[in-house]
């Protein structure tokens, strides 16, 4: 596989994934600001993880959603995502 740019499909694919991450970001910072205020202040180790973890994968999502072009390897330098973010696209190992 060579390098190209992004097809429709791709783009689709990324922005229904930044949409599913901020919604999941959404859910996880509400029950994390909800625990804060119920526990004055405390907030358990979990809740704090899953919050983490949600913005972290919506920051992913949006910069993997940046990048242009796609090919056989993941390479952020040259603005390039792995083939692998689109399995369920790829034909023929295109």
């Amino acid at each position: 596989m060579k390098i190209r740019l992004k097809k429709q499909a791709e783009k689709d694919f990324d922005k229904a994934d930044i949409e599913e991450k901020q919604l999941a970001l959404n859910a996880a910072c509400k029950d994390f600001v909800s625990e804060f205020i119920d526990c004055e202040g405390d907030v358990f180790y979990s809740t704090y993880n899953k919050a983490a973890n949600a913005i972290w994968q919506y920051e992913s999502s949006v910069r993997n959603s940046a990048m242009t072009k796609v090919g056989p390897e993941w390479n952020h330098d040259a603005d390039v995502v792995g083939k692998w973010r689109y399995p369920h696209l790829r034909k023929d190992d295109d």
